[in-house]
């Protein structure tokens, strides 16, 4: 048994006792003016600074304790106590970062990821234990109808349904869409006179802000008050700017204002979540599916003195009446993906014939 004062040496009393000496720190640094002087390189690189070192990089910029009710004390004092038993100090251990993963993961965000150079491991219970209520063979069945599908350069997809709907199958906002090509799309869908238009966001996981805000511009009628943003302004659990409204407008030369079905499942996150959110806000807009997985904190980097990079979320995202879309977004329309549908047909997809049966509905 370890006498306490032995714990004590090796331990901290209390995170307060860092904030303090993070902040006196933060003060000299900024007195000296020196650019390429860090709080980072004043400690060396072991494995009891490294933690110090994370557990302070989201106890001062992390941004839903509160929403969430996290006691990141105490998460501390849990996690702080396993080092001592660690007969590896080596902070580059294979063990010692499956203990930071394990911290981290406790903040239930699947926007918090610890890189070590050689993979990256992020929370995934935004969508595991869920039912998926995707399946991209039946996605065929739709797309293939339609001998003029175009393939985007982001591998957006564009289709015309033989029952003159047009429908988008948009896997991700990673990689950025050709704007020639998305207006040439939708002109498309004009020209054609489709009764409505299908957004088929399921599994898409997100990626750039821009390109949520993009795809949206092509159905909104006019500048449109979608939600709010905060900043965090300070080191304090609670230190936020105030709300920044965020709009939409049509973007382009070419915009559908008919219906629009968005099709959402457990796997939309981040800027998915984001698009999924704006698009609730347009009366000719229903949204059809499962519950988003989330995600609603603008995401940034930090390092640690190991060399391992942590990522995590701040300045939180709100809808229109102020709710953070942080835990996702239920849709207009819950429908599961089921084995048998549609007349025992498994290669149809119930959640996109809910879709066409709501927009030939007058």
């Amino acid at each position: 048994m370890y006498k306490s004062h032995q714990y004590n040496s090796l331990f901290p009393k209390h995170p307060s006792a860092l904030r303090s000496k993070w902040s006196a720190c933060a003060l000299i640094l900024f007195l000296f003016s020196c650019s390429n002087l860090f709080i980072d390189e004043q400690r060396s690189n072991t494995m009891q600074n490294n933690f110090d070192l994370l557990w302070t990089i989201i106890d001062e910029r992390y941004c839903f304790f509160e929403e969430k009710g996290i006691n990141w004390d105490e998460i501390y004092k849990k996690y702080r106590i396993e080092l001592y038993f660690f007969s590896n100090t080596d902070p580059n251990s294979h063990h010692f970062y499956n203990t930071m993963t394990k911290m981290l993961e406790e903040l239930c965000d699947g926007h918090v990821c610890l890189d070590n150079g050689d993979f990256s491991r992020c929370y995934s219970g935004w969508y595991s234990g869920f039912s998926e209520n995707f399946e991209s063979r039946r996605i065929g069945f739709y797309r293939n109808q339609d001998q003029n599908t175009i393939l985007m350069e982001n591998e957006t997809t564009v289709s015309i349904l033989p029952n003159g709907i047009g429908y988008i199958r948009c896997p991700t906002f990673s990689d950025k869409f050709n704007r020639i090509e998305l207006d040439n799309a939708i002109a498309r869908f004009n020209e054609h006179n489709v009764r409505g238009v299908i957004v088929d966001v399921r599994n898409n996981g997100g990626g750039f802000v821009s390109e949520a805000y993009l795809l949206a511009s092509k159905f909104v009628r006019g500048r449109t008050h979608v939600g709010y943003k905060r900043y965090k302004t300070g080191k304090g659990h609670n230190d936020f700017s105030d709300y920044f409204a965020q709009y939409v407008e049509p973007g382009g030369a070419h915009q559908f204002h008919g219906k629009v079905a968005v099709l959402t499942n457990r796997r939309v996150y981040s800027a998915a979540n984001l698009f999924v959110s704006i698009m609730s806000n347009l009366l000719h807009a229903r949204t059809i599916g499962d519950q988003t997985g989330g995600g609603g904190g603008v995401p940034i980097s930090a390092e640690l003195y190991n060399g391992w990079a942590v990522k995590f979320s701040t300045n939180p995202v709100y809808d229109t009446e102020y709710v953070s879309i942080e835990q996702g977004i239920i849709p207009i329309q819950s429908v599961a993906l089921t084995t048998n549908n549609n007349r025992n047909n498994n290669e149809r997809d119930n959640i996109i014939e809910a879709a066409i049966e709501w927009i030939l509905t007058n």
